[in-house]
């Protein structure tokens, strides 16, 4: 829930700002934090400390992971089957994705759970 509560937030890089600005990883430790939970920073480290998880079976909470390009990497949380929220760097703000898309079907790494 704390991160739908941040769509429409602004993207900046680097940004661990909630209401004000997030990038990516910010949004997913935020909403972790949120939780209770502490994760790493950034999104690699955080695919690194997950449990990987096949992306058929991933639910509200895991994190799905995506190299865009040549060292540039994403990262979601996955709030339902097909729909994940993050801080999009293309669109500048939080918002929500549909993971079956073929955008992010092609730049797909893995999902990931902290999830026990």
């Amino acid at each position: 829930m704390a991160a739908l509560s941040e769509v429409g937030t602004r993207y900046k890089y680097g940004a661990e700002a909630p209401g004000s600005a997030l990038d990516c990883s910010g949004l997913t430790q935020f909403a972790y934090r949120a939780a209770g939970m502490e994760i790493p920073r950034v999104s690699m480290a955080q695919r690194r400390a997950a449990a990987p998880v096949d992306p058929v079976n991933s639910k509200p909470g895991d994190l799905v992971f995506f190299k865009i390009r040549p060292g540039q990497y994403h990262v979601g949380l996955m709030i339902d089957k097909r729909q994940f929220v993050h801080a999009s760097p293309s669109r500048r703000q939080v918002r929500l994705s549909d993971l079956d898309k073929p955008y992010w079907q092609e730049h797909l790494l893995g999902v990931g759970s902290y999830l026990k």
